[in-house]
């Protein structure tokens, strides 16, 4: 089968060329979940075999070596595979797929042209020992490059689309999140940034049949991934789904090799009986199933952004044989409202920057400007906004926005059920009215921002006639402003 690329595929090699003529050796390409990186990569690697030159793509996790070895047999791509007792040892072939696990234990193959970091954002110890001679062209693949420190090992990053233009466009599909029940963690033990798996399971436990319950409502019947604490916590998910009529299988470090390569293998498959996976975080990075269409976060994350996106990305996928596919994300765990002003920014912006290690200046705290907003009339969850983005409630003055646990609220990112059209026609109107009555210079990117929760970007600067509803939008926001003020 021949590569086919989309346009957005093509702008990142062009991208990552570009700078590897500029002489830079490590660069990274970020591209959000579900949008194709394998396929580059096995593109990078296929010119590199027909160029005679040697290349070497470095996984993660020894579960995702087969993952790859079947992408590249796709397409027809010679490959061998360097990892203990596996069946496709061929040291002669020009490309080689190794777990970073193996590497850790042997050595590298010998003149390297081309090494391709998958998940890079992990930072494996020996990866990173290599790629610091900066002696072979490196390219690190992540959806979420934000650890601390990427940026001593690696120059640039290659970022040409973001989750929310790609959901857009077709790419990925569209998501909503319901913010179930979850588990109080006031007071709960933190080490190195995050709740301890302890005391986040024994908070986590008492709701699992609430977890139950919200999936045989919301998740009809489709193929969903879970992911618990620990693996006491997911056995017990595991006994409870299964009580309730739900098929479903654990994928832990307790699940034997052979026994985990039957189920996954399963639960690809179409017709699959299995209807989930619930695990730990075996399954939160790499790991592709297109019509899994409900992703069950059970794991309370209290700094992890990165473990979030990653996570909420393995039901984003594009599924070729239901195009109309939604994703639900049924959050029993806080995080996606814990998490929300900093994964909208991320969504619509993407990253352009690496964090270079340094100690940064800790900033005032700011209040947040997005806090999601729990709408009265139909349990919709957004940013902040003067109507209901999901049923057009007007919220009154003042209006108290309170979860209740236990309640089922749906969050619907403004930033998604906008399209793009529909903010350049504000956007349009805005200037014009900026323009008429002689408003500063940030007063348009200040009102987008109060009705989409995102600054503008990318928009044309072209001028449109201001609707009445606008022009009544701006005046109430006019004199919420001024009562404000004046109070």
């Amino acid at each position: 089968m021949k590569i086919e690329l989309w346009d957005f595929q093509k702008e990142s090699i062009d991208a990552l060329r570009q700078n590897i003529r500029a002489g830079c050796k490590n660069q990274i390409l970020s591209a959000a979940t579900g949008s194709g990186k394998t396929v580059i990569a096995a593109h990078l690697l296929e010119e590199c075999s027909n160029k005679m030159k040697r290349a070497i793509f470095v996984v993660d996790r020894k579960s995702l070596v087969d993952q790859t070895s079947a992408v590249l047999d796709t397409y027809g791509i010679a490959h061998g595979v360097i990892q203990a007792q596996h069946w496709r040892w061929r040291p002669y072939e020009r490309i080689q797929i190794a777990s970073a696990q193996t590497l850790e234990r042997r050595s590298w193959p010998e003149d390297i042209n081309l090494l391709i970091a998958d998940e890079c954002h992990c930072m494996r110890k020996e990866v990173i020992k290599r790629i610091e001679k900066r002696d072979l062209v490196t390219i690190g693949l992540t959806a979420t490059p934000f650890a601390k420190g990427l940026g001593k090992y690696y120059d640039a990053v290659v970022t040409v689309t973001t989750t929310n233009r790609l959901i857009q466009e077709g790419y990925l599909c569209p998501y909503r999140i319901f913010a179930a029940s979850e588990p109080d963690m006031t007071g709960a033990k933190v080490v190195a940034g995050e709740w301890t798996d302890e005391e986040a399971s024994k908070r986590a436990m008492p709701i699992i049949g609430d977890i139950v319950v919200e999936y045989l409502k919301h998740g009809d019947g489709k193929k969903f991934i879970a992911f618990g604490v620990d693996v006491n916590h997911c056995e017990e998910m595991q006994r409870q789904m299964v009580s309730a009529g739900v098929s479903c299988e654990l994928v832990t470090y307790r699940t034997q090799d052979e026994d985990r390569t039957k189920i996954i293998e399963e639960f690809r498959l179409p017709n699959s009986s299995i209807r989930g996976l619930i695990s730990v975080a075996a399954l939160s990075r790499g790991f592709d199933v297109a019509d899994v269409g409900v992703i069950i976060m059970a794991r309370p994350l209290k700094s992890s952004l990165s473990e979030h996106i990653q996570i909420f990305g393995r039901g984003l996928r594009r599924d070729p044989f239901n195009p109309e596919k939604t994703c639900t994300i049924l959050d029993h765990a806080g995080n996606s409202v814990r998490f929300w002003d900093a994964m909208q920014t991320f969504f619509e912006e993407g990253s352009q920057e690496l964090d270079d290690g340094k100690r940064k200046e800790k900033k005032k705290a700011e209040k947040r400007e997005r806090e999601p907003m729990k709408c009265p009339k139909c349990s919709a969850v957004h940013a902040p906004l003067p109507t209901c983005p999901a049923c057009g409630y007007e919220y009154p003055k003042r209006v108290s926005v309170q979860h209740e646990p236990g309640e089922l609220l749906a969050l619907t990112p403004n930033t998604i059920t906008a399209s793009r059209e529909e903010k350049q026609a504000i956007y349009s109107q805005l200037l014009a009215v900026r323009n008429k009555y002689g408003y500063k210079e940030g007063w348009v990117a200040h009102k987008y921002k109060a009705r989409f929760g995102v600054w503008p970007r990318g928009l044309d600067e072209i001028e449109a006639e201001p609707s009445q509803q606008i022009l009544s939008w701006i005046r109430s926001q006019n004199i919420r402003w001024a009562k404000r003020r004046a109070a």
